[in-house]
């Protein structure tokens, strides 16, 4: 009888310790990638450092057999390997898509189409997160980003560029006319942008 209620107690309290693991990760449990994270973060609590459980839990994931992962999820991640264990050491260093996808398309500019694919994957209910992080990486045209989600099966209407424009002004991104454009500016508008002395 006492076995059965500490084995009953000590079910109870690993499950509430998952459920809390899984609110504080990035997503819900509804999006692969927050599958996977919290596995990774499980891995990590019997002891193992970040990079070997990223590991272990990655090479088990695309396995015939796993069901952690869709089909696109799988195909995504097995596709590069090395990326996929990337995203997912930045993803436990920030927590953020759109931090993930900024920094890996950053400093893997040649694969931004690839890290774009793989956050579509991982996190489909968040493209925006995904269009906003590549945005302000800035290695792409916002145009070629929406096509890169596209191609990955991103619904379109889940992706506005307002934000992605908001992020871009406040850390000044953003080009803005010169002053006077519409108005005169060379020839721009049919007017001078001097002022008038009269």
């Amino acid at each position: 009888m006492i076995k059965r209620v500490i084995m009953a107690v000590t079910l109870v309290v690993s499950t509430i310790a998952t459920a809390q693991i899984e609110a504080e990760l990035f997503g819900d449990q509804n999006q692969p990638g927050n599958r996977l994270h919290t596995q990774i973060v499980e891995v990590m609590e019997t002891g193992a450092d970040a990079s070997q459980a990223i590991s272990e839990v990655i090479e088990a994931a695309v396995t015939k057999e796993a069901r952690i992962l869709n089909g696109e999820g799988k195909s995504a991640v097995a596709f590069n390997l090395d990326l996929s264990q990337n995203f997912y050491s930045e993803m436990i260093s920030s927590n953020s898509l759109i931090d993930v996808v900024k920094v890996l398309s950053e400093e893997y500019s040649e694969k931004a189409v690839e890290i774009i694919s793989l956050g579509a994957a991982l996190y489909p209910d968040y493209v925006q997160d995904i269009y906003d992080g590549a945005v302000l990486a800035g290695v792409m045209a916002s145009e070629d980003i929406l096509v890169a989600l596209l191609q990955a099966g991103a619904d379109p209407s889940a992706v506005s560029d307002a934000t992605a424009a908001a992020g871009n002004q406040a850390a000044g991104l953003v080009n803005t006319p010169p002053l006077g454009t519409g108005v005169g500016a060379g020839g721009t508008g049919g007017g001078d942008t001097t002022a008038s002395t009269n």
